[in-house]
């Protein structure tokens, strides 16, 4: 069996949890890493045992042993180096979201179709078993049509601070860091719909007026955001997330159908009851199920098994990033229309 030889950009946090999923991957390994801060870079290549040092990525990125690269930058620096890599004839799994902007992404999406190369974004939660079933409910026509959704994710005290909160290096707050879970699982179960037009709020108010951590204040992202979306198919979803509230609770992720409803909780993808509950009839009176013994999945390794498959098998992406990108159109309008005041904005999904 072929090694797949992976190299890294980015060497901070996020980067680990690869770091120790690929090391227990059998015929996968890190050859080399690449990152501007100089203890990321010695950190990563002792503990992990990575011979190839860089602290820029376009040289490591000459390495022709390479198949492919994990790009863990910030948010909003996570295209340059995606588009390096497919250029240079790379595999890429890229840390979720895709990116900050929407023309970003876009151009994230179209250097893939254009070099034939595997762009998949890294959505942990499409590999636990609470999403697997929902879609699985889902695509048996359990719910008929999806007429509205509700999706959220959220925190009381959540904002981590650090690069999430800098425009420079983010890009984009909660919305992008845990909202795009939400997001993601809504359009997932929904069979991507596409969006045509979305009105949207966001604010930083209590990051820059709290009373529990001083850095907070230099906030300069949304630690808050409300999206209504409508899809060619006549559906609406209400988006929302937060890092920061004076709530318990945004609420719960929701479909309704036709024949029935689904509710599901997981993780970052909040709801009143962690698992999957089917809302339904019998014979003119309520037949409801719920599903919540689910046995522990590490998402990370299923998430990594998954792209090193399809880059030694030549599959397509598991995660289709003509799909994701629909996150980053969805954002981008909520962040339009809150500029705009609130008022509804027509949104255009980027066609190859």
């Amino acid at each position: 069996m072929k090694t797949i030889k992976l190299g890294l950009i980015g060497a901070g946090g996020i980067s680990q949890a690869h770091c120790r999923t690929i090391a227990s991957i059998d015929g996968a390994e890190f050859i080399a890493v690449s990152e501007l801060v100089v203890a990321n870079l010695e950190r990563t290549k002792e503990r992990w045992g990575i011979e190839n040092t860089f602290t820029d990525y376009n040289e490591m990125l000459k390495m022709d042993e390479l198949d492919a690269v994990f790009v863990c930058t910030p948010t909003g620096v996570h295209a340059p180096p995606t588009v390096a890599a497919l250029k240079a004839g790379k595999h890429v799994l890229c840390e979720k979201p895709m990116e900050a902007t929407l023309d970003a992404a876009t151009e994230m999406v179209r250097t893939a179709h254009e070099t034939g190369k595997i762009l998949m974004v890294a959505l942990k939660l499409r590999y636990s078993p609470q999403v697997i079933k929902a879609k699985a409910i889902v695509d048996a026509g359990t719910l008929g049509d999806i007429y509205y959704a509700e999706t959220v994710a959220d925190r009381r005290r959540g904002n981590p601070g650090g690069s999430f909160i800098r425009k420079a290096t983010a890009g984009l707050g909660a919305s992008a860091d845990i909202g795009v879970y939400a997001l993601d699982t809504a359009l997932h179960l929904m069979g991507h719909p596409k969006p045509i037009a979305v009105s949207g709020i966001t604010s930083n108010y209590l990051s820059l007026h709290n009373t529990w951590n001083p850095v907070l204040k230099e906030t300069e992202v949304e630690d808050f955001g409300v999206g209504w979306v409508l899809f060619d198919n006549g559906a609406r979803l209400v988006f929302k997330t937060c890092w920061c509230m004076n709530m318990d609770s945004l609420g719960g992720t929701f479909f309704l159908g036709t024949k029935a409803g689904l509710r599901i909780g997981i993780g970052e993808v909040r709801g009143p009851q962690d698992g999957v509950r089917v809302y339904g009839d019998k014979d003119g009176e309520f037949h409801d199920e719920t599903f919540t013994d689910f046995e522990s999945v590490d998402v990370f390794l299923a998430e990594d098994t998954a792209f090193i498959e399809a880059v030694r098998e030549g599959k397509p992406s598991p995660i289709d990033p003509d799909g994701m990108l629909l996150t980053n159109v969805i954002i981008q309008g909520v962040i339009d229309s809150s500029e705009a005041g609130g008022r509804e904005v027509e949104v255009t999904v980027p066609t190859f």
